[in-house]
């Protein structure tokens, strides 16, 4: 493949000015691309010239040979390489695209500064005119002179993790980073994958991992023993180590709720937030030794292991049992998110509501639930959810941004009242901090067809078709099945939907 040299490299290797290459560019007798030339035509073009730096020429022949030869190594040694360009690739598009909103924002400063230019404002409005005027030149200046202290904190923590060890999982092929700070196990689970773990200390030895290529470092006390066998293929645990370059772990990864086994542990209330009325955020802690490994979407039964009213022990004859989704993210094991309705007479949320506290415990059985992620879709994603149906949701959001992988993620809420959206500011935030989601809130009367009505309505308005998304709703049965063939006739693939009957929330009628 011929070589393409700047004007620069060509002069020095030729041993003439860049002068006298522009000069044959000028005269037709060189071609010049995008500032470049390439070798073949340069000899041509100076066929007398003594090529005496060949040094230059061998260097760069060889670290073409280099480059291929690691290229080609590193695919069958499954590294890394494809994963550090996509996130170079992304980095340099995000700042490409800084650029261009920086530079749309400039050109819009100037136009508005030639247009308080050209207003005439009649003697009535002058002072008001003044007035906005002066605050549009401090803001100006303002925004001038913070260019010049701000630094570009979101490029530089982009370019340290792109530093930062790459870790690749077989047979899988997905990747994720490693921070020296955490163990290949917690970083895992951060970037949203659903590895095997059990204990995360070091003695089950469900974590195992074949390591093969690169190198790790013990940075927590493992009691599990390896056999000679697992020793001579390289074995190690992931809870108890971290990555000190890029590596390629063999491991197995749960890739649909089947994969996920049932489990029973016990979990302490950590903190109870009354968010309004109607809804409790009860967050419980699993013990250190017992994560819960469950895939975003899916559902728990809760039982309180406290006996809650002693004055009362008839209530106590209730079971205190009931099913609700998880609303946190599975790479955070530690901290389970529940969103309670305790405007209902179910037990258990009466008793959360009125008399539970702090280490309080509930035995978690679970977890239960095919309404998770499709991982390997390509598409584009819109979440729907109906009153506390938020919760699987916002566990499902959170996964797919803890894996970077949905060109737009768009949420449509709906419920009845304004303060049933309990966390729009969590909302919001996103939609304010995340350049491709976006977050539409949606009240309407708790019928069937408003409800239907209202949601294909802003659908339509928002999205011409619906042919590259997967559409994941939580919402009461009878709605689901209402929305599913009005969605199929605005374009969307049935095996693209995905439903989730909701066990709680306000009711709604036909």
């Amino acid at each position: 493949m011929d070589r393409h040299l700047s004007l620069s490299q060509a002069a020095r290797l030729i041993g003439v000015k860049r002068g006298d290459i522009q000069k044959k560019i000028q005269a037709n007798k060189l071609t010049v691309m995008e500032g470049t030339v390439v070798l073949s035509d340069l000899k041509k073009a100076f066929p007398e010239a003594a090529y005496e730096d060949n040094t230059m020429l061998e260097k760069m022949e060889k670290f073409m040979q280099d480059a291929v030869h690691k290229m080609a190594q590193s695919e069958r040694e499954g590294s890394h390489v494809d994963a550090l360009t996509r996130r170079l690739v992304k980095i340099n598009k995000e700042l490409a695209d800084e650029r261009n909103r920086a530079d749309h924002m400039e050109e819009l400063i100037d136009s508005m500064k030639q247009k308080f230019m050209e207003l005439k404002i009649n003697t009535a409005h002058e002072d008001t005119f003044n007035e906005i005027k002066t605050w549009f030149n401090t803001a100006v200046k303002n925004l001038d002179e913070e260019k010049l202290t701000t630094p570009i904190v979101n490029l530089e923590h982009q370019i340290k993790q792109f530093m930062l060890p790459h870790v690749r999982l077989l047979p899988s092929r997905h990747d994720f980073i490693s921070d020296k700070s955490e163990t290949l196990l917690e970083s895992a689970l951060r970037s949203g994958l659903a590895v095997d773990y059990g204990c995360n200390n070091g003695k089950c030895g469900k974590c195992k991992a074949r390591l093969l290529s690169g190198q790790v470092e013990r940075t927590a006390h493992q009691d599990y023993v390896f056999s000679e066998s697992e020793k001579s293929q390289g074995y190690i645990l992931t809870c108890s180590n971290t990555a000190t370059t890029d590596i390629t772990l063999e491991t197995e990864e749960a890739v649909s709720a089947d994969d996920i086994p049932l489990q029973t542990i016990t979990a302490k209330v950590k903190k109870t937030q009354t968010i309004n009325d109607n809804v409790i955020v009860l967050t419980l802690k699993t013990p250190r030794s017992q994560r819960l490994r469950f895939l975003a979407g899916q559902h728990v039964e809760l039982s309180l292991n406290t006996q809650i009213n002693e004055n009362h022990p008839e209530e106590n004859k209730q079971p205190l049992i009931a099913e609700y989704s998880i609303a946190s993210c599975p790479c955070e094991p530690a901290n389970l998110e529940f969103h309670i309705p305790i405007q209902t007479d179910e037990p258990l949320a009466k008793a959360i509501r009125s008399q539970l506290k702090n280490n309080d415990s509930f035995t978690l059985s679970g977890p239960h639930g095919h309404f998770v992620l499709d991982e390997d879709s390509p598409n584009s994603l819109i979440f729907v959810a109906w009153d506390t149906g938020f919760a699987p949701i916002k566990s499902l959001i959170e996964h797919a941004m803890s894996l970077e992988q949905a060109d737009t993620i768009h949420l449509y809420w709906m419920t009845t009242k304004v303060e049933n959206h309990y966390l729009d500011n969590l909302c919001r935030s996103w939609n304010d901090a995340l350049d491709n989601f976006t977050y539409t809130r949606i009240m309407c009367e708790a019928k069937t067809g408003v409800i239907a009505e209202s949601l294909m309505q802003h659908i339509h308005n928002e999205h011409s078709h619906l042919m590259n998304f997967d559409l994941y709703i939580a919402a009461p049965g009878h709605l689901n099945h209402l929305l599913k063939p009005l969605l199929i006739a605005h374009g969307v693939k049935s095996q693209n939907l995905h439903f989730e009957s909701t066990f709680h929330g306000d009711e709604i009628t036909d």
